[in-house]
C-alpha cells in the first residue's frame, strides 16, 4: 500500500508541476490579449493570465484543504493513542491561526490603487484579506528560511 501511495503522490506532484510550468510558459510566449488604456498609456495583458490565476487559486485551495484534512486526521489518530501527543499536534495549527490573526490586524482596509481596475473589491474586507496573505507569506517565508538554517546547524552539531 505504501508503494502505491508513493507512486500516486509522485505522479500527482509531477502532473501539477507540469501544468504549472506550461501555464507560466504560456504567459510569456502565448501572446497578448487586448490592451488596456490607462490614461494615455497602453498596458498589455498576456492571453493566459486568467487560467494561471485560476490554477493558482485551485492549488491554494487544494493545499489548504489537504493540510486541514491531514491535521484533523493526525489529531484524531493521536487523540486515540495518546491525548498528550494530540495536544502537541495542535501546536502548528494554533501557531498558524495566531500568524493569520496578527496579519489580519496589521492589514489596512483602505482602497488599494490598481492601475486599470475600476471594481469595488479592492477596499474593506478584501484589502485586509490581501494584506493578511502578504504579511502571512512574509512570516512563513522567514520561518521557512530559519527552519532550513536551524536544521542544517542542528545536523552539524548532532
Amino acid at each position: 500500500m505504501s508503494k502505491i501511495v508513493e507512486k500516486v503522490s509522485g505522479i500527482t506532484v509531477l502532473l501539477l508541476g507540469v501544468v504549472s510550468v506550461i501555464l507560466v510558459v504560456l504567459i510569456y510566449l502565448g501572446g497578448n490579449a487586448e490592451s488596456l488604456m490607462v490614461g494615455e498609456e497602453s498596458l498589455t495583458v498576456p492571453k493566459f493570465t486568467d487560467p494561471l490565476l485560476y490554477w493558482s487559486y485551485l492549488l491554494v485551495v487544494l493545499t489548504i484543504g489537504i493540510t486541514i484534512s491531514l491535521t484533523i486526521y493526525g489529531f484524531i489518530k493521536s487523540l486515540i493513542v495518546s491525548p498528550a501527543a494530540a495536544l502537541k499536534s495542535l501546536a502548528p495549527l494554533i501557531l498558524f491561526a495566531i500568524i493569520f490573526i496578527i496579519s489580519w490586524f496589521l492589514g489596512s482596509a483602505e482602497k488599494i490603487s490598481i492601475i486599470g481596475y475600476e471594481g469595488t473589491e479592492n477596499v474593506g474586507f478584501w484589502a485586509k484579506f490581501s494584506d493578511m496573505l502578504i504579511y502571512s507569506s512574509y512570516v512563513l517565508f522567514v520561518g521557512l528560511i530559519l527552519t532550513i538554517v536551524g536544521a542544517s546547524i542542528y545536523r552539524k552539531v548532532k
